[in-house]
């Protein structure tokens, strides 16, 4: 799966670069693994690091031009031990005039890497800003190409063309430019996607067939979109190149996996891969003529006759709820229409498990009651406080760390997730002002579509150190005083 961190650094520029007055180095980082097959398979992953022309500090150059200077480490660790680097400068496009600076640039390199779990961490310093300390995010990153039929990661991109020659742009005779994050806003309506299928015909057996299913889900129900969903037909390859376009002009606004499945003869499903993307589309408009046509008397949503009742269970749904399904609950609680909240109530469920809609709405309303009793604070109910909706959404973590009681800190929790779906060690962490309250905010998360805020230390640690600008390489307070565990507790989960 790639993986993409947002990375925004508050440059404070002195008075030396008082032109280009203060900046905020805006960086987006990602990168994608793949393969090279054969007997001797090399597998490696590309870094895609962006760059906001507009957010750098840009010096004069020996041809009178204006250059902005990136220094840039990226190591991949396991343990202690480095088993591959990069460490460079790196130039932005020449510009004449620093006035009206706008656009992104992209640097893209390979790291061949064994397969295995690995730590990556990446440095950036404005070479043009030494006031202000170099930042560095990590990341977990597995590398995983079995000898046998598997997926590359699945990378989005901004346009494609057929090329020759080699360049870390190139991939199997296509010129490929990654999309800077996964977001597609209203005025683009084509996803562009590219893959790599190794092994099918060692799996398979050469010249056999498979089917290869291509579809958008929706990420907090998995749910397969039936209006994009397609089949073709595969041939059992070394390595076999996926790169297409999916028309997403009507797609709603929310968060979405486009899937990468494969079939084989005995419709078994052999690999799986998938893209976390966004998408706003703000002219999306909800069709209610489906749910015209469901017949309440007929369903078990009809038995649920109090309005009051019914608006409740609706808003318990907010949690797995898609952010279209939301915005419609949201106005169709505000009316008096209980036949169509019946029927979106019920259309809700059947959408998720059309043999027994009843079933799966009884088994989630039993972790609702299960939430409301155990995270319900002073002014909400469990379902609708942090720690209630991730919860219902991922369903119980595997462990908890609870520190109320921690010298300089205020009260926080850390959940850590053995697997989330597709996604492995993911942890979310929680914290309180006032534990009397019991309203635990979620201030930072590594699983995808969360809020990931890297100086999550900083906010548990304000409690003693108030706003501490003297930020760490990692951009964390580190005051290193007696009894600070958060940051362990987050590494090393009890």
């Amino acid at each position: 799966m790639k993986r993409i961190v947002f990375i925004c650094l508050m440059v404070m520029l002195g008075i030396t670069v008082s032109a280009q007055q203060k900046k905020s180095l805006n960086s987006y980082i990602s990168y994608a693994t793949f393969n090279m097959p054969g007997d001797d398979s090399t597998p490696y992953v590309e870094t895609y690091i962006t760059f906001d022309k507009s957010s750098l500090v840009y010096v004069k150059n020996a041809s009178g031009q204006y250059n902005a200077t990136i220094d840039v480490t990226i190591m991949f660790k396991q343990g202690e031990s480095v088993k591959n680097f990069g460490k460079y400068s790196l130039s932005s496009p020449s510009v004449a005039d620093t006035t009206g600076i706008n656009g992104f640039f992209m640097d893209v390199q390979r790291y061949s890497l064994d397969n295995g779990t690995y730590k990556l961490e990446v440095i950036l310093e404005d070479e043009n800003n030494k006031n202000e300390k170099p930042f560095k995010v990590d990341d977990q990153l597995l590398m995983d190409f079995p000898n046998k039929f598997c997926f590359s990661s699945i990378l989005g991109l901004e346009s494609y063309s057929k090329a020759e020659g080699e360049g870390n742009n190139i991939k199997n005779g296509y010129n490929l430019v990654p999309m800077i994050m996964p977001y597609y806003p209203e005025n683009v309506n084509k996803l562009s996607f590219y893959a790599e299928i190794y092994n099918a015909k060692k799996h398979l057996g050469d010249g056999e067939k498979y089917l290869l299913n291509t579809y958008i889900s929706t990420f907090e129900s998995n749910t397969a979109l039936t209006n994009y969903y397609f089949t073709k037909r595969m041939t059992a390859k070394d390595i076999d190149v996926i790169i297409n376009n999916m028309d997403i002009t009507n797609l709603p606004s929310g968060n979405y996996y486009l899937v990468l499945e494969a079939r084989d003869r005995n419709n078994e499903i052999i690999g799986l891969n998938r893209y976390f993307f966004q998408r706003s589309n703000p002219y999306y408009q909800v069709d209610n003529t489906m749910l015209a046509t469901i017949n309440t008397e007929d369903v078990f949503s009809g038995k649920i006759n109090n309005i009051d009742t019914i608006r409740e269970y609706i808003k318990t749904l907010s949690p797995i709820s898609t952010l279209v399904e939301k915005d419609y609950a949201e106005e169709l609680i505000k009316s008096d229409d209980i036949k169509t909240m019946q029927q979106f109530f019920y259309t809700f469920w059947s959408s998720r498990d059309k043999v027994n809609p009843n079933q799966a709405w009884l088994d989630y309303y039993a972790q609702v009651k299960r939430v409301n009793a155990s995270f319900k604070s002073i002014n909400s109910k469990g379902y609708a406080t942090d720690r209630g909706i991730v919860f219902l959404k991922y369903g119980a973590p595997d462990r908890i760390v609870q520190s109320y009681s921690e010298p300089g800190a205020f009260p926080y929790e850390i959940w850590h997730y053995y697997t989330l779906g597709s996604q492995r060690n993911k942890k979310f962490v929680f914290m309180t002002r006032d534990i009397v309250t019991n309203d635990f905010k979620l201030i930072h998360s590594d699983a995808i579509g969360e809020l990931n805020n890297f100086r999550w230390t900083t906010e548990i640690y304000q409690r003693t150190y108030g706003t501490y600008d003297d930020y760490g390489v990692d951009g964390a307070a580190n005051p290193n005083s007696y009894g600070d565990k958060a940051k362990d507790y987050y590494d090393n989960p009890r």
